[in-house]
């Protein structure tokens, strides 16, 4: 797998799917992560709402990555735990998550992320409860 792997979030791919809340968050150790087992992510947020990142690992495990404020961009890195995951785009003040699709990667891998502008009047839901 190349080290340059590319995920880019496109409206017509995407899923929405309430979000699951979860009290697991970073460990206060992800700061001090070896280069050599680590992932690192692009974002580009194009939306004018705020994104909270999450990633959730093929092994259910999910994790707070960051915040990218609306047309802002950041750099992320956080732990690899296995070869598949999904990242997680919570849009601030709309209430709604979006998914990217699972995808393969492996540790030292460079992501990049791009929050297309209309994702968050792609699908509307409401949440029950």
């Amino acid at each position: 797998m190349s080290h340059r792997t590319t995920l880019a979030l496109l409206i017509c791919t995407t899923i929405a799917l309430p979000g699951c809340r979860s009290l697991l968050g970073g460990s206060s150790d992800d700061r001090q992560l070896q280069p050599a087992r680590v992932v690192s992510l692009y974002v580009k947020n194009q939306n004018f709402l705020d994104a909270k990142l999450y990633v959730h690992w093929q092994s259910g495990r999910r994790y707070r990555i960051g915040t990218v404020s609306g047309n802002g961009e950041d750099t992320f890195s956080f732990r690899w735990e296995n070869p598949e995951l999904r990242i997680e785009i919570e849009l601030l003040s709309v209430g709604g998550s979006y998914f990217t699709q699972p995808m393969a990667v492996d540790f030292g891998d460079y992501l990049e992320l791009v929050v297309e502008p209309g994702l968050d009047r792609l699908i509307r839901f409401n949440r029950r409860g």
